[in-house]
């Protein structure tokens, strides 16, 4: 049904065929080139992108630095609620 519709028919005149050839080489070349330099600007705006947050956090005080000491050796820190033992379910 739709088979005639998308079919391209190819120039019968040799030189018309080989313009054609020549005109799709050229086509599929300049998408690569088009598709070389959108890669290319990704790569720099990412790079550029890691740069300014690599000087945004420089410029931030740290967050360890705020962090309180490290508890003794032996100590577990944590908040704990007690659980009567009339309260716990148990199962069966």
């Amino acid at each position: 049904m739709f088979h005639g519709l998308f079919r391209v028919s190819r120039p019968r005149h040799p030189l018309a065929r080989v313009l054609a050839g020549v005109l799709s080489v050229v086509a599929v070349l300049a998408l690569v080139a088009l598709g070389a330099f959108v890669l290319a600007a990704l790569v720099v705006g990412g790079a550029l992108l890691m740069l300014v947050n690599a000087f945004r956090a420089a410029r931030r005080p740290r967050a360890d630095a705020a962090a309180p000491k490290p508890a003794p050796a032996g100590v577990i820190e944590g908040e704990f609620t007690v659980v009567s033992g009339e309260r716990v379910a148990t199962r069966r």
